[in-house]
């Protein structure tokens, strides 16, 4: 499965999750939530509509929102009683005696109760109170009646009826009482019918003064009615849900592919053109992706730098082997002079053909020649010796001359040649001992085989440089170019491996060699490369 589509799938469910989160919340938990709103909205409603009447005595400064409730304020002092709403105000006045008479019986009625729940001494049977007070409701209403079929001066007649059967489809369900002051309560009485709740709630406040009694009427809402606007709503709910999800996950897994896909191609065009040194991708962000473009454009660096060495090192072998490819076609024709005169030699001994058959006399010559192919094959021997088995080590130049000189006292006495050693010290250098040895030894060599017998040859050392210098000596200016050439001899007297020899393993060293001609003769230098010790 491709990324896109895997992290397509993977969004899928969880959207479906979240869906059923959603929906399982608004099936639920929301309709109990708005019921739970809105008892405590209707509470509150009554709360600030009893406060502010207390403290105004009106409702001009509360926002009533059920038009419906009023207050009742009975003043036990007076005669008159008010009911007050949110757009009316009205003051209640008996005219008669006998109607002054019995709002005097409720009021005292009503104060007496009011002392007894003060009375925290004092036992209510709320039950017996209910019964009494059901009695009295209806003998209040009973003398109410007929003060008013008394009454001849009304312009119409009253005719009450009264009907109790309705009690019997209503049953109280719950009565609470909320205790907000001392002398206030607020009591929430709820009532259903089986398909409507209904919550009257009536803010009572009594003192020695006064009672005042706010009422606010509501209807409770039901789960089961906010239920079905709910799931009338689902449909377009979840194909939104549904809709945004799929179009964030689309654009989600595009902004997480799109850059895996311009990596891929990218690396698809860096692999046919193999070209590296421009194949650095731009990366924007701190994300995962981009700390992968710029490993991969790291990588790319690295492969770069690895290809360009690998490159020079192809190349400085392909002229070490044409080199040697050179150098094995030359030392083949340098052996095949010696080897030719030396089998001449040997014939002419062996069938003892005229001067040839003293053989006294021309067998140091084919032990000249024997030793001429010696000394080339030890030199193209040495020269085999690998570049990884050099070993770089502190050495002290001075004592590395001493003893290669001492191999040439023999040598240096017989052609009556004079040597000086200037010496500094100390003169210590990073390198191989045995390499610079052998160098040393085809310098001095050198030295001896092309100066003129007499002459003086010098050695002397300073930091970092060692120096021979070899009077009635002269290279000539066309070899110059070509001195360092494997074979390459002026004079004859050598076979031409000698500088060449000195140049390949001073570039091994990392040294430089330079060679010059001087007034009174020819100078050489090695100059080691600075190594730390």
């Amino acid at each position: 499965m491709k990324l896109i589509h895997k992290n397509f799938f993977y969004t899928a469910i969880v959207t479906g999750i979240l869906t059923i989160l959603v929906l399982g919340y608004f099936v639920f938990m929301l309709p109990s939530l708005y019921v739970d709103y809105m008892s405590n909205e209707n509470y509150n409603s009554l709360v600030e509509q009893h406060k502010s009447y207390l403290k105004d005595g009106s409702y001009k400064n509360v926002a009533v929102k059920n038009p419906s409730c009023m207050t009742i304020d009975i003043p036990f002092s007076e005669d008159s009683l008010k009911l007050t709403g949110k757009t009316f105000q009205m003051t209640i006045t008996p005219n008669t005696e006998d109607m002054k008479e019995l709002l005097f019986g409720i009021k005292t009625y009503v104060k007496g109760y009011i002392d007894t729940v003060q009375d925290k001494d004092k036992h209510i049977d709320e039950k017996a109170f209910q019964a009494e007070l059901k009695d009295k409701a209806l003998e209040w209403k009973a003398a109410f009646l007929k003060q008013v079929d008394l009454m001849q001066d009304l312009p119409f007649t009253v005719d009450t009826q009264t009907d109790t059967s309705y009690y019997k489809y209503y049953w109280e369900e719950s009565t609470k009482i909320h205790y907000i002051a001392d002398d206030t309560i607020i009591v929430d009485a709820g009532v259903s019918d089986g398909e409507n709740h209904y919550t009257n709630y009536m803010g009572i406040t009594f003192n020695n003064d006064r009672l005042v009694m706010s009422y606010y009427p509501s209807m409770t809402p039901q789960m089961n009615e906010i239920t079905p606007i709910v799931i009338r709503s689902l449909p377009m709910l979840i194909a939104v849900i549904i809709l945004f999800a799929l179009v964030v996950s689309f654009l989600y897994s595009k902004g997480i592919v799109d850059p895996i896909i311009r990596l891929v191609k990218h690396t698809e065009a860096v692999k046919q053109s193999g070209m590296l040194s421009n194949a650095s991708l731009p990366s924007k962000g701190k994300d995962e992706i981009a700390v992968l473009i710029q490993t991969l454009n790291g990588l790319y660096q690295e492969l770069d730098h690895n290809y360009n060495l690998l490159e020079s090192k192809n190349k400085e072998l392909r002229e070490k082997n044409k080199s040697q490819e050179v150098f094995l076609r030359s030392s083949s024709h340098q052996l095949k002079t010696p080897i030719a005169a030396a089998l001449l030699l040997v014939d002419g001994m062996m069938n003892q053909i005229g001067k040839y058959q003293d053989t006294k006399a021309y067998l140091p010559e084919v032990k000249k020649q024997l030793l001429s192919m010696r000394k080339i094959v030890e030199d193209i021997l040495y020269l085999s010796r690998r570049e990884e088995n050099i070993k770089f080590e502190p050495v002290d130049l001075n004592t590395l001359a001493e003893r290669q000189l001492s191999f040439y006292q023999i040598t240096l006495a017989e052609g009556n040649y004079r040597l000086v050693t200037d010496y500094s010290a100390p003169c210590y250098v990073n390198t191989d001992a045995n390499i610079v040895l052998k160098i040393l030894d085809n310098l001095i060599s050198n030295a001896i085989v092309h100066s003129k017998e007499g002459a003086v040859i010098t050695v002397s050392t300073k930091p970092g440089q060692l120096a021979i210098h070899n009077s009635k000596a002269h290279i000539e200016e066309a070899l110059m170019s070509d001195i360092f050439e494997p074979f390459v001899s002026g004079s004859g007297k050598g076979h031409g491996l000698g500088l060449y020899i000195v140049a390949y393993y001073a570039n091994l060293l990392g040294a430089k060699v330079q060679i010059s001609n001087e007034k009174d003769g020819v100078l050489t230098q090695i100059t080691f490369a600075p190594h730390e010790l």
